[in-house]
């Protein structure tokens, strides 16, 4: 039997989709939804969501039944978005990938929630192709003048020149900015840290960039100096909070121009870059087995360890906040940073330091510099989190003035009694989507853990990274300064060397010398030499060490210190202990 058929075997043992899904007459919409808490129908959206070929899915749920569809067209999201759920499915997520493939329902869905036309430009945006930057040259007919050949352009004469200017300038002759330069995913691209938070009366939405870690291999890839971004794969995500109790989400293609099938390592790749949502997707079902994975990865949406009547009633209320915030925070990405199993960075600083001291040089410098600059970019990435954080928690306040501004209140309309009833006034007025208090405290303690964890780690490698800097140019010092002491100390030999011998040659000179009546032998010569050797030796001797310039010590102290400390030494060892502090 095929795997065809026996796909289609298991879901003839489904449960047929309820009334709700029959009654919006398509075809599409009753075969496809299929029961999220039967455990074949969970096996078979499982695999589903972790093929390459999905484009979407929506996922239907409450606190006893969830329903999912995958693939659905235009017209079938369509009606689902213009029909009443049950309150047995209060809670909706609708996953799309490939945005730049779906711009008929993304228009929509964005004609539905009332969204901005910016907001809507940018997730139809085309994809680029990830190549190395080249510089191209402007051609000629792309600036303000231009001129079919240069013997025409010659032959005018001044006033012709001056009027072809004063026509040719203006809006039209401006330069026209490239497609490519004002694409979003090139902004993406080349800016880590940029992120969107837009608010609209009926939604919430941020954009922001993640770092995955694709690497096949358990064992650490070493440190590359060549790049100024951290190491992994960049995607681009938006989380759009909307009224209805609705959450949507709409991914970057990691790989928009494989048009063959996805290799091994591009597989585990997309495997990497939806890990975090295959849990949420997991922890939303019944039929999951959550008692199998670790605690930090079960999600409170749709199970819970009690049945008090007070998380009941507010079930329906929290868990779309509950959803949107586990898609927001993924935490086995960011503890690639926590655990240092991502980012080598501390090993690599400790690394480096092992190396100055061991032999320190200026290409450590260089080094160092390529380690700041990823540092600093998955700062601001973090710095981003923050602020998107901040912003999804920042709560507006209803005034007299704001409502005026609004044309909710007429501009006459001044009383006291006007002002008091302002508080009363329906929270539509004001922009954005309110969350519940389940959702909001768990994004206060995401703010938290962002600044504990993530910001201190790498403001402690940033500053260890400038402390190994000046550590660097420090050794570098010292190292020169034994260079230059080994120089002076070899001077200093050989002058020695020459006062030494300077009374034995003046010694030598005179029994050179013929004088008379003098008579000089040779044992009277070598006795003579001994006698002067010795005493310059002597001498010698002594003045080094009244100076303090003998040699043997790497810092010379002068005699007249050495005495005093000794003087000090005596006077302390003969004071009683007892006349002691």
């Amino acid at each position: 039997m095929s795997t065809v058929e026996s796909i289609e075997d298991r879901f003839c043992n489904i449960p047929e989709a309820p009334e709700y899904y029959m009654s919006l007459d398509s075809e599409e919409i009753s075969s496809q939804f299929k029961d999220f808490d039967d455990s074949f129908g969970f096996r078979i959206l499982d695999e589903r969501l972790r093929r390459a070929q999905s484009r979407n899915f929506v996922l239907d749920f409450g606190d006893d039944a969830a329903w999912c569809a995958f693939d659905l067209n235009t017209d079938a999201v369509s009606k689902l978005l213009r029909s009443k759920r049950p309150a047995s499915l209060h809670t909706r997520w609708i996953n799309i990938w490939l945005p730049d493939q779906q711009r008929e329902l993304l228009t929509d869905i964005a004609k539905y929630y009332d969204w901005s036309p910016r907001l809507l430009g940018l997730m139809c945006s085309p994809p680029i192709k990830r190549a190395s930057k080249s510089l191209s040259t402007p051609q000629s007919g792309s600036g303000i003048l231009h001129w079919s050949s240069g013997r025409s352009a010659r032959s005018k004469t001044s006033s012709d020149f001056s009027a072809a200017l004063e026509e040719k300038v203006g809006l039209d002759g401006l330069p026209k900015v490239r497609d490519q330069e004002l694409n979003h995913y090139t902004l993406a691209s080349e800016v880590l840290h940029w992120s969107t938070v837009d608010f609209g009366r009926k939604y919430v939405s941020v954009g922001y960039n993640t770092l995955h870690d694709v690497s096949s291999s358990s064992v650490r890839q070493p440190f590359s100096s060549t790049r100024d971004v951290p190491p992994g794969k960049r995607v681009w995500t938006w989380l759009i909070y909307c009224e209805e109790k609705t959450v949507i989400a709409v991914h970057e293609d990691p790989f928009p121009f494989r048009d063959a099938a996805l290799d091994p390592h591009e597989l585990h790749a997309l495997t990497m870059v939806r890990r975090n949502l295959t849990n949420v997707f997991r922890q939303c079902s019944k039929a999951h087995d959550s008692s199998l994975d670790i605690p930090l990865m079960q999600l409170p949406i749709r199970k819970r360890v009690g049945d008090s009547m007070e998380e009941a009633a507010h079930s329906a209320t929290d868990a779309p906040g509950l959803l949107f915030y586990s898609l927001f925070d993924d935490w086995l990405t960011s503890y690639g940073l926590i655990g240092r199993r991502q980012y080598c960075y501390a090993d690599e600083l400790n690394r480096l330091r092992e190396e100055m001291l061991t032999r320190a040089s200026l290409a450590h410098v260089s080094h160092l510099h390529a380690l700041g600059r990823q540092l600093s970019a998955l700062k601001r990435l973090y710095v981003s989190y923050e602020s998107i954080v901040e912003r999804i928690l920042y709560k507006q306040e209803i005034s007299l003035a704001s409502l005026k501004n609004s044309n909710v209140l007429g501009s006459g309309l001044d009383s006291p009694a006007l002002q008091v009833s302002t508080a009363m006034v329906d929270s539509g007025n004001l922009m954005g989507v309110a969350m519940s208090s389940a959702a909001r405290v768990r994004f206060e303690r995401l703010k938290d853990m962002i600044r504990l964890y993530a910001l201190r780690e790498i403001n402690e490698n940033l500053e260890l990274k400038e402390g190994l800097m000046v550590m660097n140019f420090n050794l570098i010092a010292i190292k020169e300064s034994y260079s230059v002491e080994q120089l002076t100390r070899t001077t200093l030999f050989v002058a020695k060397l020459t006062m030494l011998f300077m009374p034995v040659s003046l010694m030598t000179a005179y029994f050179s010398c013929a004088l008379e009546d003098v008579t000089f032998s040779s044992r009277g010569y070598w006795t003579a030499f001994g006698v002067v050797l010795g005493l310059s030796f002597v001498v010698l001797f002594l003045f080094s060490w009244i100076s303090g310039t003998l040699d043997g010590r790497m810092f010379y102290v002068p005699w007249t210190q050495r005495l005093w400390l000794w003087l000090e030494g005596m006077v302390c060892r003969k004071e009683p202990p007892d006349s002691r502090d």
